[in-house]
């Protein structure tokens, strides 16, 4: 399967390129010992990078009196988590709002979704006791693959996209009886290859299947269950609702219960509400 997918991708002439920062950033966060000092440095090296730190850092949400003008400053007060958080969304974007052929997915619906699953998938990953960093990641990166579909197959797979407009599970087994493989395992394998890890590989790979084995059983539960809330936050799904295969999976796995759906959403909006200029998201 992986040599196949490596032809494959490598067949694509409109591939997304490697987010070289991007990369280099989930590596040092994921360092026992974080060297603060070495991540802002990277992102002192990116000067869009940068300006978009200090605008989400000095936005009213955080009401600071005085304004931050720093990036380590930033980390200093608002938080790493948070700073992690908006060079991640602004990395992010480069790959998953590319405009490429017309005829392929709605880039802006796209990148909606995607960044609605990274702060759901943050807000379970709290409350399971996850990594919230590693879960708003592979969260935000999780259709990656439909990116790599679209470049490869044009308006094929955007007849395919519109015949499955709900997306889900559906469309990964419409996807793999066409090409072979799903966009989860064609995203996953992209960002294997661009070096990142299988903590956040495995959970985009994995996103759409029912069961999971260890040792990323939880982290792929967390974020399969962000990309259910956020596709029931866009179909306006009640949280009694959340009772298909892949939703009552994912909760067995993280211990949570029908009631705990309520809270989580609440949480999950007032995230998204509270990140809406960083994503780029209506804040409901």
């Amino acid at each position: 399967m992986n040599e196949k997918l490596d032809r494959y991708i490598e067949g694509v002439k409109d591939l997304p390129m490697a987010p070289t920062v991007l990369v280099r950033l989930i590596a040092l966060f994921q360092q026992p010992d974080r060297d603060v000092d070495g991540i802002v440095e990277l992102m002192r090296q990116d000067p869009s990078l940068t300006a978009e730190v200090l605008r989400h850092s000095n936005s009213a949400y955080f009401g600071q009196e005085e304004p931050i003008v720093d990036v380590f400053e930033a980390v200093t007060r608002v938080g790493f988590y948070e700073v992690y958080k908006t060079a991640v969304a602004k990395l992010g974007s480069q790959a998953l709002q590319r405009r490429g052929d017309a005829g392929g997915p709605d880039v802006e619906k796209l990148w909606r979704h995607s960044a609605t699953a990274a702060a759901a998938a943050g807000v379970i990953a709290r409350k399971a006791q996850e990594n919230e960093g590693l879960a708003f990641t592979a969260g935000l990166l999780h259709d990656l693959g439909k990116i790599v579909l679209s470049a490869a197959e044009s308006g094929g797979y955007a007849l395919l996209t519109k015949q499955f407009e709900n997306g889900g599970l559906a469309l990964q087994r419409a996807e793999a009886m066409l090409y072979g493989f799903g966009h989860a395992e064609v995203g996953g394998h992209l960002l294997s290859r661009w070096g990142l890890p299988d903590n956040i590989t495995e959970p985009v790979r994995r996103h759409h299947q029912l069961e999971w084995a260890e040792p990323f059983e939880r982290i792929c539960a967390v974020v399969s269950l962000g990309n259910i809330v956020a596709h029931g936050e866009e179909d306006a799904i009640p949280a009694g609702q959340y009772e298909s295969q892949e939703a009552l999976g994912a909760m067995r796995v993280l211990r949570l219960e029908a009631d705990d759906m309520a809270s989580l959403l609440e949480d999950a909006r007032n995230d998204i509400r509270r990140m809406a200029g960083l994503l780029g998201v209506e804040a409901k």
